[in-house]
């Protein structure tokens, strides 16, 4: 009992000295929707402060920023409406570039079949160079516990004594025949098709985030894709981008510095780099080109396809350092975006189809919808009919798009499944509505755009369709962040 007078006296006492001081208990944190209402208020600071409030939340503020998105109020709108952009952006990118882990248990194993289960493990694109491997039967021991994916490789690599061997391009597949005329010059292959070549020697140590499923390094300061210019601080540093296999991959499409201290710790930024110029061959005459190929003619008139091309794990990020002599940079800090290929995704829906007859939908991708007629089955022994027509860019137009021409020849790492559009029918309920689909199809004078005709059929009975909708693949944006500490400089 004198326990407990005491402890309520000396909480009295607590009390009577807080209120005494003048001190409160800290209020509330305030909620999302709270931070979310604020980013309409009258005060520049509030509303900023509110964006950076939330920014810091992340995915848990995703909610309350949807609901502001639609409210009334036009600053909240387009603040909310830019946050959410980002954060959703960050949150997939998280559950979608995870990476996975895999513990190694390599003891007096051959080399090449210690690196064939490491590639089926991992799923990594990594071989040998057999040119450059001395003894792909020497043993390897390699122990470790549970490592992302790319952390392991690097282990295995130290353990085996073998390194990356790391190339500004890759090698054409040559033609299996020459013929007079035009050959397109071949599409470079996604990044996640170049293979991660090892060869003997000791593992170079390189600044990188290798802690997910895309890994972000700085190339050796000896590769020849960096560039310097003298005296101005001007720089041009090369990042090796490669994903794992299986994530849908199409390019890097921008890379942000949000921090650069250089040795000296002064602050620089990010520059600015035109593209390159088509290279230019004695041998030939450039008729066609686009930045870094040239395709040529020999003196016959037959077209003399590049024996090479840029590597696409490769990127060229122009820097502007604080320090023009600076030999390192004491931090890096960004974000690579690239667009990654998603699919079956709904890209368009049409509810009550049969009052949207004759109206062109537009969904992502440049992907278009006509529902063209809808008509019920006219009695017991007759069947319903629903036809539509579906355009989108052909695969040789959207290669011709990003990278030029394409001759289809890349030998491309295998593609998931549900990569081609197609139109999907439900009830009120949102159950399937099962219709018997024929379909016939279409390119464009210049091969770029494809058109589908689908007739669909169902039987009596079943109603109309209450929903018709596209369902494909969907190139979304991801951002892998990298945080790099003492980066040497070429």
């Amino acid at each position: 009992m004198r326990r407990l007078i005491a402890a309520v006296g000396a909480c009295g006492l607590g009390v009577a000295f807080a209120a005494a001081s003048g001190a409160a208990p800290p209020p509330p944190a305030p909620t999302p929707a709270a931070l979310a209402e604020q980013l309409g208020s009258e005060q520049f600071a509030e509303r900023e402060a509110a964006s950076a409030a939330l920014e810091r939340l992340g995915a848990a503020a995703i909610p309350a920023l949807r609901a502001a998105a639609n409210g009334s109020s036009p600053e909240a709108r387009d603040r909310a409406q830019a946050l959410l952009t980002r954060l959703t952006r960050q949150a997939e990118s998280r559950t979608r570039l995870a990476a996975r882990r895999v513990a190694l248990e390599y003891r007096d194993v051959p080399l090449g079949s210690a690196l064939n289960d490491l590639r089926t493990r991992t799923g990594l694109n990594v071989t040998l160079d057999p040119q450059r491997v001395e003894n792909p039967l020497r043993k390897v021991t390699c122990v470790t516990g549970e490592l992302p994916v790319w952390e392991a490789l690097d282990a295995f690599c130290a353990a085996a004594g073998v390194r990356e061997a790391f190339r500004a391009d890759i090698d054409v597949p040559k033609p299996s025949s020459m013929r007079r005329g035009f050959v397109p010059p071949p599409a470079a292959p996604n990044a996640d098709a170049v293979p991660v070549v090892l060869i003997d020697g000791a593992p170079e140590k390189l600044a990188g985030a290798r802690g997910g499923a895309v890994r972000v390094l700085v190339l050796p300061a000896t590769f020849p894709g960096h560039k310097v210019t003298l005296g101005t601080g001007d720089l041009t540093l090369a990042l090796d981008v490669t994903p794992v296999p299986g994530l849908g991959w199409q390019e890097v499409v921008g890379v942000k510095v949000h921090k650069l201290i250089d040795s000296e710790g002064r602050a620089g930024g990010a520059g600015t780099e035109k593209n390159p110029s088509p290279t230019h061959d004695p041998t030939g005459t450039v008729v066609f080109a686009r930045p870094g190929v040239a395709l040529r003619f020999d003196a016959n008139g037959n077209s003399i396809p590049p024996e090479s091309l840029p590597n696409t794990r490769v990127v060229a990020v122009p820097l502007k350092l604080g320090t023009p002599a600076a030999r390192s940079l004491r931090r890096l800090e960004g974000s690579v975006f690239a667009e990654v290929q998603v699919p079956n995704q709904q890209l368009i829906v049409v509810d009550q189809p049969e009052k949207r007859l004759n109206t062109a939908f537009e969904g992502p991708g440049d992907v278009r919808f006509t529902v063209l007629e809808v008509k019920a089955a006219p009695g017991p022994g007759g069947l319903g009919t629903v036809k539509v027509q579906l355009e989108h860019p052909s695969d040789f137009g959207l290669n011709a798009r990003r990278r030029g021409f394409n001759n289809f020849g890349w030998p491309e790492a295998p593609r998931p499944g549900g990569q081609g559009n197609r139109v999907e029918a439900f009830d009120a309920a949102g159950n399937p509505f099962p219709m018997s689909t024929s379909a016939s199809m279409s390119f464009s004078n210049d091969g770029l755009v494809l058109t589908h005709t689908y007739t669909m059929t169902f039987r009596p009975g079943q109603g109309l369709p209450a929903r018709l909708a596209v369902v494909g693949p969907k190139l979304v944006t991801v951002e892998v962040p990298f945080a790099l500490d003492d980066v040497p400089l070429p």
